[in-house]
């Protein structure tokens, strides 16, 4: 997931390390809510 908010975001693993907990939890749901929602298009289309 780390590799996907890079490429996707431009947002490096080490940024991601810096921020509370918090957010990294923030991060981590939404970012498995875009991977899920990209992967239900792809089976659409």
């Amino acid at each position: 997931m780390l590799h996907f908010m890079w490429v996707r975001h431009h947002l490096l693993p080490g940024d991601f390390w810096k921020l509370p907990r918090g957010e990294q939890l923030f991060l981590l749901a939404s970012t498995e809510i875009e991977l899920e929602a990209g992967d239900g298009a792809r089976k659409e289309g």
